[in-house]
């Protein structure tokens, strides 16, 4: 997978410290909720069966996503997004979407008949909860438009997934592409 970056004006996705900050919300907000914290269930506490269970759902999600963006099929796609007040999508440090709805309008204005491709490699899915899991995974996405236009992307994405009655969905998640320092010709992010 290429890591070099390609700069575009599709851009979704959480610094560190806010994923963190988000990280805790979510384990707050599932005590609060009638969640899995709530019944002294944590990360350490799960069992095997539960963590499996997480990952397969979590799994489930990542595939039922490459699969609705690559058919562009978007109001599908929108019902793996969390529609809660936490919801957030940052990009290279930039928050890019506190609401479902603003990531629905991304991809209504994307021309007829575009289609996104993501591949995703070294994907690791960690549970927190039998209720929540976080993502980290390298990403390329190539965004196809049948009217000859299009550019690709890639870098590293984290997510915070949470389940909901009707599956698991995405509650904030964070994308960074490799920028060159100036003047190193290294490709690294400066800190």
């Amino acid at each position: 997978m290429s890591r070099s970056a390609i700069r575009s004006t599709m851009r979704l996705t959480i610094p560190a410290a806010l994923a963190l900050a988000l990280l805790l919300g979510v384990a707050a907000a599932s005590a609060g909720a009638g969640g899995s914290a709530a019944n002294g269930a944590s990360a350490e506490a799960m069992t095997m069966d539960q963590a499996a269970a997480v990952r397969r759902g979590v799994q489930a999600a990542l595939d039922a996503y490459r699969e609705r963006a690559a058919a562009g099929r978007w109001e599908e796609l929108m019902r793996l997004y969390a529609d809660e007040p936490r919801f957030r999508w940052v990009a290279s440090g930039i928050v890019e979407a506190r609401s479902v709805e603003q990531i629905r309008k991304y991809f209504a204005a994307l021309p007829p008949g575009a289609r996104v491709e993501t591949t995703f490699q070294d994907t690791e899915i960690t549970p927190l909860t039998p209720g929540a899991a976080m993502v980290t995974t390298l990403f390329q996405t190539r965004l196809v438009d049948p009217q000859g236009g299009g550019f690709s992307f890639g870098g590293a994405l984290t997510m915070i997934l949470i389940e909901r009655p009707d599956g698991w969905k995405i509650l904030n998640g964070h994308s960074s592409s490799p920028a060159r320092r100036v003047g190193s010709g290294v490709g690294t992010q400066s800190p």
